[in-house]
């Protein structure tokens, strides 16, 4: 019964771990300090959750638990919250003994990724507001606006030839399509999602890489993700091959699976590292030249972190820039509307000096 009540809490803590654990991205950075200081990882958790979590009792036996069962790392921070992208860093830094190192920067990135969300809220804010306040006097003009005019001019003209309120009504609804559109393009994007997801790895990453724009993006995470991970592997000691197997063996990301096994049966067939990863083409243009020059230089792990390094900047201005044209884009949209409104009072009212 005490078991079956464990795991029943478990479950309820992996389907709702940002309602428990506050400042996550805290609780990781401190983690990280505390293990460059010599404490062990249950030291770490006993000192910490009081500050980060509402009902400390109730995850001190949850991870209590956990260590006599004899969970991994990975395994408890995927019940505080930490999502699934990280979890691979966290699994490849357990099995390399890189786990302080790894958790700072998946603090890091976590900021990064808070700071961003933060930025896109308020970003989104005022513009939000201002749409919601136009759609009202849209809404307005439609019904009290519009039934006025429409009885005017059928009055003094003939209904059949009269166009000035099909496109009264045209401009009026300018809102409404916006809206439809970007439900549209919500809902296709949501089914496109789910529909890449049940399928194979090889067929999702053949379909990823066939749809523009979005194969860069892709390209650009899966070389981030694959230089990093095979890069700390490769520091910790492993070889090539080792390493490969071990991401390939990893169930946490499945692509990244994949990539392994397809580059690791070139490797042992003779292929260089370089080589099968420019016929394999799921990598960024001269990602190839970057592995060639570490292979003969023999730090190919410690150049390949470099890369992802590289790769993240990339990725941090990227969002940014990205940012940046959100705001611009909204107000344009807006502007849109704002003339559909000038022109759905100002043509009536030239139809009607003209009658009279």
């Amino acid at each position: 019964m005490h078991v079956s009540r464990i795991n029943h809490r478990f479950m309820q803590c992996a389907i709702r771990p940002k309602f428990q654990v506050k400042r996550l991205p805290e609780l990781i950075e401190r983690m990280s300090q505390l293990l460059q200081e010599g404490y062990t990882f249950a030291d770490c958790i006993t000192m910490l959750l009081p500050y980060h979590v509402k009902d400390c009792a109730y995850w001190q036996e949850l991870v209590d638990d956990c260590f006599q069962k004899g969970q991994s790392v990975t395994f408890i921070l995927r019940q505080l919250g930490v999502k699934s992208r990280f979890l691979i860093a966290i699994q490849l830094a357990e099995a390399t003994g890189q786990l302080a190192n790894t958790l700072q920067i998946i603090a890091q990135q976590m900021r990064f990724q808070e700071k961003m969300k933060l930025r896109f809220t308020k970003i989104l804010l005022y513009p939000a507001l201002l749409f919601t306040f136009i759609i009202s006097l849209f809404i307005a003009f439609r019904l009290y606006f519009l039934p006025t005019i429409e009885q005017m001019l059928y009055s003094r003209t003939i209904k059949t030839e009269n166009t000035t309120i099909q496109w009264t009504r045209f401009f009026l609804h300018v809102p409404d399509y916006i809206i439809i559109s970007a439900f549209c393009l919500i809902v296709i994007t949501v089914i496109a999602s789910i529909y890449i997801r049940h399928k194979r790895v090889d067929l999702q990453l053949y379909i990823l890489v066939k749809i523009p724009i979005l194969s860069y993006f892709w390209t650009l995470l899966m070389t981030r993700r694959f230089a990093r991970s095979l890069g700390d592997l490769l520091v910790s000691g492993m070889s090539l091959q080792q390493s490969l197997h071990y991401l390939e063996q990893q169930d946490l990301q499945p692509q990244l699976s994949y990539i392994a096994k397809c580059i690791g049966a070139r490797i042992i067939y003779g292929d260089s590292l370089a080589q099968t990863v420019l016929l394999i083409g799921f990598f960024l243009p001269r990602f190839e030249q970057f592995i060639e020059h570490g292979e003969k230089s023999g730090l190919l792990g410690r150049e390949l972190l470099i890369y992802a390094e590289l790769l993240d900047q990339k990725l941090e201005n990227i969002i940014h820039n990205t940012m940046q044209l959100i705001q611009p884009i909204l107000f344009l949209i807006i502007a849109a509307c704002i003339i559909a409104a000038y022109l759905s009072i100002l043509l009536p009212m030239y139809k009607m000096l003209e009658v009279i």
